[in-house]
């Protein structure tokens, strides 16, 4: 999904409309997990709940002490609290540490996207936010041991912004300003998934209308086909 760097996974989005992770609070059997957090109480804390989920469970708050804790073996997952001093650098080395070790990022809140775009360009395979719970967690320790990478869909939104922002940046010329209110309305519903006759239904014109108009959105995005102008369509929307 994401083209910020060669090592971003694609992240799957959690899908939950209670904002929760409901059936997740089953064990992470066999797995070694590190923990990387400076506040002693926090980590602890992580680290005695991962273990009654059966989870193996270590902990570091530097650079020494987690090279201390590779030095027994490296881990499956790293859990990195994005508040620990030098946490850029633990991370690049957490990444670093083996091509099986994942990386999950926790602690990261939504009026820091900065901090959520880095360490999604680290290559992460779990952000987890500070109104997300332990389930939350727990399931993207889970999803990460099995190579796969998580995210909630707040996470989703400020990163398809990114990308969105990037593709602008990439195609300037591109631009919905020279479309008339009936194109961007004809746009907002291709984006929306409707064919030509389903537009044509909803705005009680004909077929042969739509094409028109189409054709002509198509011509002043300086696209090729609907795919594309809807990619202008939500770059604009995203952006602006």
């Amino acid at each position: 999904m994401l083209g910020f760097h060669r090592r971003t996974q694609t992240c799957r989005i959690r899908q939950d409309p209670f904002g929760g992770t409901h059936g997740y609070h089953r064990s992470v059997p066999g797995s070694r997990i590190v923990i990387i957090d400076d506040g002693r109480l926090n980590r602890e804390c992580l680290a005695a709940q991962l273990r009654v989920h059966g989870v193996e469970a270590g902990e570091a708050w530097d650079l020494p002490s987690l090279f201390s804790q590779v030095d027994a073996g490296a881990p499956d997952v790293i859990l990195l609290n994005v508040g620990t001093a030098d946490s850029a650098t633990l991370l690049h080395l957490s990444g670093d540490i083996d091509p099986k070790t994942k990386v999950v990022v926790y602690g990261l809140a939504m009026d820091r996207e900065s901090e959520i775009v880095a360490a999604a360009e680290a290559g992460v395979s779990g952000l987890h936010l500070q109104s997300e719970s332990f389930a939350d967690l727990l399931e993207m320790v889970r999803t990460a041991g099995n190579g796969q990478a998580l995210c909630s869909p707040e996470v989703s939104a400020i990163l398809m912004k990114r990308v969105y922002a990037f593709a602008a940046q990439s195609n300037p010329d591109s631009s919905t300003d020279s479309l008339t209110a009936r194109e961007n309305e004809i746009l907002e519903l291709l984006d929306q998934g409707l064919t030509n006759q389903q537009i044509a239904n909803r705005l009680s014109v004909t077929l042969h209308t739509v094409k028109n108009h189409v054709h002509s959105v198509l011509k002043k995005l300086g696209v090729g086909s609907r795919s594309e102008a809807v990619t202008v369509f939500r770059t604009a929307k995203y952006t602006n």
